[in-house]
């Protein structure tokens, strides 16, 4: 049986058996303040970062977007992302890279090559970096990644913004990631 992801309702599935994703892992020690914001809020925001990783993989695999086609609300996140890639130029070696492990699933918004090292880049358009999240995610990504063979010298986070961007190196959090995994199964036996 193939691996799955269910678009839908945002589920990996590995020989038939449900996987938990990097970011339902992290989930747990994620800001606990969106729980307070009004769904409305909440929703826009997620709307917002579906659109701006589409628009972003779109101008990878094009090497050009129409941005008159571009919704107003997404237009000042996708010109800093184009920014961003005319800066430093990345030699795309996957973009929305779904991977399935035994243990775990998720989807890589980039892995490409920038000034000779290979990176894991994660996109984010919220208004705050979430770094202790962040970090176990992208130990998820990053295992995912030796789990494929593919050997990966760094991890970033390109935080898009209205009128700027941030592009940093991040260190993956192992410890947290292992802590997080345990307790995603452990949740998960009590069912």
């Amino acid at each position: 049986m193939p691996n799955i992801y269910d678009e839908e309702n945002h589920k990996y599935y590995v020989d038939g058996e449900e996987k938990p994703s990097v970011t339902e892992i992290a989930k747990p020690i994620s800001f606990e303040g969106l729980n307070n914001l009004p769904r409305h809020i909440v929703e826009k925001a997620r709307l917002r970062g579906s659109r701006v990783h589409e628009l972003a993989e779109e101008y990878l695999l094009v090497g050009e977007i129409d941005l008159d086609d571009v919704e107003q609300d997404y237009l000042p996140y996708i010109e800093q992302f184009i920014e961003w890639a005319f800066t430093y130029n990345p030699k795309v070696l996957f973009t929305e890279y779904r991977m399935f492990s035994p243990e775990f699933a998720g989807t890589c918004d980039l892995i490409c090559e920038i000034d000779g090292k290979t990176i894991i880049v994660d996109y984010k358009t919220t208004s705050v970096i979430d770094k202790k999240s962040l970090s176990v995610q992208l130990e998820g990504y990053s295992r995912l990644c030796e789990y494929y063979g593919i050997e990966i010298d760094e991890c970033w986070y390109l935080h898009l913004k209205k009128d700027t961007y941030v592009f940093k190196p991040l260190k993956p959090d192992v410890e947290w990631f292992d802590i997080l995994l345990k307790h995603n199964n452990k949740m998960k036996e009590k069912k």
